[in-house]
């Protein structure tokens, strides 16, 4: 099982929107969970629900502000995609910028309305019905729009854009995932939570026609003897 999450106290003013002097007074009241290590406070998330105003949830919904010129309310609505997206972060998000650093997510959550746009203008490489980005949200038939549930996210972290097979080993041999897709050491890594939490580590190949294939694939600890295969 992976490590419990622990929260500095600049990351915990942040998530509960208190200052300084509040944060200090919960903590003596006994209102807040934590260890000390040192001169330092660490927190203990107590609020699942809290995640949602952590950075990292920002960037799974606002994510598309830097590739697609409109202004919408990308935020999931159903309650699913809401756990999903309070899932994706706590079990892969945060672990791995506590162990590598900043993650920068380049293609994160996808709203029915989104959906359509992209669908429209740039759907090259784009799978809604399976790619799980649209997590549990439905289309204007009133259906779901992926049918596997679950969150992905696509995303690179800071310092290691020529390394991501590192952060795949990683969260291949330590955290609880649905799938990954791997495109290569210096590519955006696809990973998504899901109800079934497969462990599927799928590697996609690139065709003579430029469209991305599906290569070798493993699932659980098979995963993992694939993810160190992979490692260059």
């Amino acid at each position: 099982m992976p490590e419990e999450i622990l929260f500095s106290s600049k990351e915990f003013k942040q998530l509960l929107g208190v200052s300084d002097c509040e944060l200090m007074h919960m903590r003596v009241s006994g209102k807040l969970k934590y260890v000390k290590k040192g001169n330092s406070f660490l927190y203990k998330l107590d609020d699942k629900n809290l995640l949602l105003k952590h950075p990292l949830a920002s960037q799974l919904i606002g994510w598309y502000q830097e590739k697609h010129h409109i202004s919408i309310d990308n935020s999931p609505k159903a309650v699913e995609s809401i756990n999903s997206t309070l899932d994706l972060i706590e079990t892969i998000l945060l672990p791995v910028s506590k162990k590598f650093g900043e993650v920068k997510i380049t293609y994160g959550f996808v709203s029915p309305e989104l959906n359509r746009y992209i669908q429209k203008k740039s759907s090259s490489d784009t799978y809604p019905s399976i790619d799980q980005h649209a997590a549990s949200e439905l289309n204007q038939a009133n259906k779901q729009i992926c049918k596997r549930h679950g969150l992905a996210c696509d995303f690179i972290v800071n310092g290691y854009e020529k390394h991501m097979d590192q952060v795949m080993l990683f969260i291949v041999n330590n955290l609880d995932f649905d799938k990954i897709y791997y495109y290569g050491n210096d590519r955006p890594l696809h990973v998504s939570v899901g109800n079934e939490s497969e462990r599927h580590l799928q590697v996609m190949n690139v065709s003579d026609k430029g469209r991305r294939i599906p290569g070798r694939k493993a699932y659980g600890n098979e995963a993992k003897v694939l993810a160190e295969e992979l490692i260059l």
